[in-house]
């Protein structure tokens, strides 16, 4: 039968399968962390008694916040932390009146708090973090986003951890959101939120694998960050780029879903698609950047290795899931619709499609409703419907082109600048009200 279908058929069916392959790889994938993140439950690690607290520097990277500013400064001051043993220091990059109210609070708190404002956005955020980072000298360096607000309690919850081993370099809490029941597209992205906290952070660090830093709500050992050259400003993704290079190095971390550190998710598809640009670019830069010392390291088993390049290569999938969206377009133009219900199911392509998309098809209710189960079975007073799930391909369709062209622009080595998420200040307890 092959042989009767024109080449033009052939290259197209596959094309088709071959894409549908490497979905269908990451389809299984995902629904192998849903089974690894399980295991999290009984793999909890001890939290050491400390007689006397370390020093901490706590990092704000800001820039135009005015939004939000003064919410995370007064999260910070409330810290449940000896005085004389952590400080505040604000990296202000603004030019829209954030660096008044920041000025303002040093006058304020000016044993507690600094505020080092840069006339120029050099490095952007890393520049910003790699600055604070020389003008500290703290132990450890705690790191939140404006649109954060992090729980008194933070880090003496966070703190003890590192003496569980001295080749720890950060300590990740799990991120939560503030807004989530604003509008579709929140409920949408917290979801996506909870499969990324509950699922993928909790799998990589109970299989011991790469994990990525979330570039918020953590805290880190100075003396790791400077051990692998700091922080670095040739990738959108910083935070992502400082993870792989320290554990490539033989770094580890520690991550505390039960410690919560909320922050506002984007409310408009418009600054969604924005932040997926940045975040989608930044992930391709990270896979140019580190892919060889992936499969290099001598540290890393095949399987670290292999879940390493496909975290790297997350973004991946949109390109491949555009081109095969063209590809099944095509398909109906150049069959005629008879063939898929009679000769297509008597070539190998058909069978094989088949059982993969299956896979592609029922991974995101295994891997999403893992997360689900997880949430409502931590928190009952905030559960969250299965439904939910079906708000994620609106938002997977709405950013494929724009992810796409981000991959691709970073593959051509194209630098663009880093555009800051808007954040409006929304929380759904005042929206409500």
């Amino acid at each position: 039968m092959i042989f009767q279908l024109s080449l033009t058929q052939v290259t197209i069916l596959v094309l088709a399968t071959s894409l549908t392959i490497i979905i269908g790889i990451y389809a299984t994938n995902y629904c192998l962390l849903a089974i690894i993140s399980l295991r999290l439950r009984k793999n909890k690690p001890t939290v050491p008694k400390i007689d006397k607290w370390p020093t901490i520097s706590v990092h704000l990277p800001i820039y135009n916040e005015k939004n939000v500013v003064t919410r995370l400064l007064e999260s910070c001051i409330n810290f449940d932390y000896p005085k004389d043993r952590f400080e505040i220091l604000v990296i202000d990059d603004s030019n829209d009146g954030t660096t008044e109210i920041v000025k303002s609070f040093e006058e304020k708190y000016p044993n507690l708090i600094k505020v080092i404002h840069r006339d120029q956005r050099d490095g952007y955020k890393a520049g910003a973090l790699q600055e604070a980072l020389e003008k500290s000298s703290s132990d450890f360096i705690a790191i939140f986003d404006a649109d954060y607000v992090p729980p008194e309690e933070f880090l003496k919850l966070m703190v003890p951890f590192f003496y569980n081993d001295d080749k720890i370099a950060f300590v990740q809490a799990r991120c939560a959101y503030l807004n989530r029941n604003f509008s579709w597209v929140t409920k949408a992205i917290s979801l996506g939120i909870d499969g990324y906290c509950f699922v993928d952070q909790k799998a990589r660090h109970s299989a011991k694998l790469l994990a990525h830093f979330s570039g918020t709500g953590g805290i880190f050992r100075r003396r790791a960050i400077k051990s692998v050259g700091g922080w670095q400003s040739d990738t959108l993704a910083e935070d992502l780029d400082l993870s792989m290079r320290l554990q490539l190095n033989g770094w580890k971390y520690t991550y505390l879903p039960d410690v919560i550190c909320p922050g506002e998710i984007p409310p408009r598809i418009k600054i969604f698609i924005q932040q997926q640009y940045r975040w989608a670019k930044g992930f391709t830069q990270c896979f140019l950047k580190h892919w060889k010392s992936v499969i290099k390291c001598e540290n890393l088993t095949l399987f670290q290795k292999f879940e390493a390049l496909i975290q790297l290569g997350t973004y991946f999938v949109y390109p491949f899931s555009f081109i095969a969206m063209l590809c099944s377009v095509f398909l109906f133009f150049i069959f005629p619709l008879n063939f898929f219900f009679h000769d297509f199911w008597e070539l190998s392509f058909g069978p094989v499609i088949s059982m993969i998309s299956a896979v592609i098809y029922s991974s995101p209710f295994v891997f999403y409703g893992t997360a689900i189960f997880e949430l409502n079975r931590l928190d009952k007073n905030q559960t969250t419907s299965l439904k939910r799930i079906f708000y994620l391909p609106f938002l997977g369709i709405i950013t494929m082109f724009s992810n796409t062209r981000a991959i691709l622009e970073a593959l051509w080595l194209r630098n663009s600048p880093f555009n800051r998420t808007y954040k409006y200040g929304f929380i759904d307890e005042l929206r409500d009200s």
